[in-house]
């Protein structure tokens, strides 16, 4: 986010079961050379499970791909790929196993994040959060993140490059690199494009740097972002967008590859709406909207059937809010304290910002994404930090209590947590699921989340290629930083 200038669910359950093809006790074939990752001195006091065979016994499952939780399970780990998974009772335990009695506690997969900033903007000071940024996302759940844009992508790059090389624990995160905009952009924080040549040179240069994805922001023209696209695609990098002079069905009708935030950006609504304009009225407008109408649906069903996914961020809105949101006082110990007061004051005078979103607009937007899912939309989700007091991890968290309200059931809030994007990023072969043969990205909750949305904040351990993490170590090595380093 920047500042405001200011399926039908049985056939896409049945193309996720096609997909994954899960059995109730599946084993899974040994990935000759697959090992897990070395733990290097650094991030070794952060590590609480480490052993070749582990085996997660009587947990309950929330397996990501919409099924419903299973209880008194069984999840083998070896190496960095998950070997089994079914009822504690028949899943064979290999000898020598490190073997965690779970009872009490579920597993989900790592939370996978589109739309995660490693800067904290929004206050007076932009800071890139290159310790504290990977130690929340992955004390949260997050193993797999990618930046939707970055204030600092130099800084970003060698945060990645650390997490990668073992110096900091973190998710593995994609890049985005820059944001980019069009010629006539407002903001001081995006690369304008002034044409198609320079869009492929930054995108060039870019996608050299190490940047998988590109975001583009809402003053770009349909003839700039077709640009993009067509570079990027070239380079096989992907796009996305924060849009608003070039509507959802434009943007997908290009080739665009996620949307981000959904209704609340979609210009596709505003009345009169002049091409390659982005109306002020954006983002507050949606406010009048009858999300129910037949023009509205019929936009939704178009959308979801052209496949273009979008990226649900509920819970940055929510801190838009002034008769919704209150500061977390776990987050708020995260923030350095000069930091901490200035986001206390930001909340305190939210209703002088150039963006509310009132409950009812909320509401409006929750109806719009169930409508999508409901039509076959394929929707992720990310946390989108920002200078509301909203961090890295706690944000992906509030998500699932969001989607819940929103009317997905606990299984589809964790499927759009974690399976639907890993699909976005097209590493659903690898990740988003607890089925054999997927990397052990694993997330170790105390309690029930099913029944009560809040314990997915009760997190023990997380699991990145089968190594286990202690989220309250990655929590405690975290607090004080955010706003610094």
């Amino acid at each position: 986010m920047q500042p405001a200038v200011v399926h039908h669910r049985n056939a896409a359950a049945a193309a996720v079961a096609a997909a994954l093809a899960v059995s109730f006790i599946a084993i899974a074939t040994p990935l000759p050379g697959q090992s897990r990752a070395n733990i290097t001195a650094d991030v070794r006091p952060f590590v609480s499970v480490d052993a070749p065979v582990v085996a997660l016994t009587h947990v309950r499952l929330i397996d990501g791909t919409g099924a419903a939780p299973l209880e008194d399970q069984t999840v083998v780990i070896d190496g960095p790929r998950i070997a089994a998974v079914g009822s504690s009772g028949r899943v064979t335990i290999p000898a020598g196993a490190r073997i965690l009695d779970l009872t009490g506690h579920t597993v989900i997969p790592g939370l996978v994040g589109l739309h995660e900033h490693t800067y904290f903007g929004g206050v007076k000071r932009i800071t890139q959060m290159s310790t504290s940024g990977p130690l929340l996302y992955l004390a949260f759940g997050v193993t797999t993140a990618m930046s939707a844009g970055s204030m600092l992508p130099y800084q970003e790059l060698a945060m990645q490059r650390a997490v990668d090389a073992g110096r900091i624990p973190g998710p593995r995160f994609l890049i985005t690199g820059p944001y980019l905009d069009g010629g006539d952009t407002r903001s001081v924080n995006a690369r304008a494009l002034a044409s198609p040549d320079e869009a492929r040179r930054v995108i060039d240069y870019w996608g050299a740097e190490g940047a998988s994805w590109v975001k583009v922001q809402g003053r770009i023209s349909r003839a700039m972002l077709a640009e993009v696209i067509r570079a990027a695609h070239a380079r096989h990098m992907k796009v996305t967008g924060h849009l608003c002079s070039v509507t959802f069905a434009e943007a997908a009708a290009l080739g665009i590859d996620a949307l981000q935030h959904g209704f609340i950006t979609a210009s596709d609504y505003v009345p009169g709406k002049q091409p390659d304009v982005c109306p002020p009225e954006n983002m507050h407008i949606q406010s009048e909207v009858d999300v129910g109408s037949a023009p509205v649906q019929a936009s939704i069903r178009a959308l979801a059937r052209r496949g273009t996914p979008v990226v649900s961020t509920l819970a940055v809105y929510e801190t838009f809010s002034p008769q919704r949101f209150h500061l977390d006082s776990a987050a708020l110990t995260m923030l350095d304290p000069d930091v901490r007061r200035e986001v206390e004051s930001n909340h305190a005078n939210l209703e002088q910002g150039g963006l509310i979103v009132t409950p009812a607009l909320l509401s409006k937007m929750m109806r719009w994404e169930r409508a999508f899912v409901a039509a076959g939309g394929l929707l992720g989700a990310g946390s989108d930090p920002w200078g509301t007091g909203f961090l890295p991890g706690y944000g992906n968290v509030r998500n699932f209590e969001m989607l819940r309200e929103a009317g997905f059931s606990p299984a589809q809030a964790i499927q759009i947590l974690t399976f639907n994007g890993a699909r976005i990023l097209g590493l659903d072969k690898e990740t988003g699921a607890v089925t054999p043969g997927r990397q052990a990205d694993l997330v170790v909750v105390r309690g029930d989340p099913a029944a009560n949305a809040k314990d997915l904040y009760n997190i023990t351990t997380v699991f990145r290629a089968g190594v286990g993490y202690d989220s309250a170590k990655l929590r405690g090595a975290a607090r004080g930083l955010v706003g610094v380093r």
